[in-house]
């Protein structure tokens, strides 16, 4: 008699750990799905809201640095003018103290 008892006890502890294992999946897919419905609406739609806010902030956050950018690139355009134009000074003024100094050491 006994035996057929831990027999038993055996076999009621293996279907609960059954009917917990089947609990756990259970509680898994509800949480699932309560992720899966969060942001639809009543009516099936999806509540976009929220990504559409984003996507206006990205817009004009890309507009913003369209116009920083084209700053910067004026900026080095007209530092590369300015260098361009020294370099230019520079020649001609090199050119001109070496003339000078031909004449007098020619001379």
């Amino acid at each position: 008699m006994a035996e057929v008892c831990k027999d038993i006890d055996a076999g009621l502890a293996a279907l609960n750990r059954k009917i917990d294992a089947q609990n756990q999946r259970i509680r898994e897919l509800e949480r699932k799905q309560q992720q899966c419905c969060e942001g639809h609406q009543e009516d099936g739609s999806v509540d976009l809201s929220g990504i559409l806010k984003r996507l206006k902030k990205a817009e004009t956050d890309i507009l913003e640095l369209g116009g920083v950018l084209k700053t910067v690139i004026d900026d080095v355009k007209d530092l590369l003018d300015a260098a361009t134009e020294h370099t230019e000074i520079a020649n001609q003024s090199q050119n001109i103290f070496s003339a000078i100094i031909d004449f007098f050491v020619d001379e």
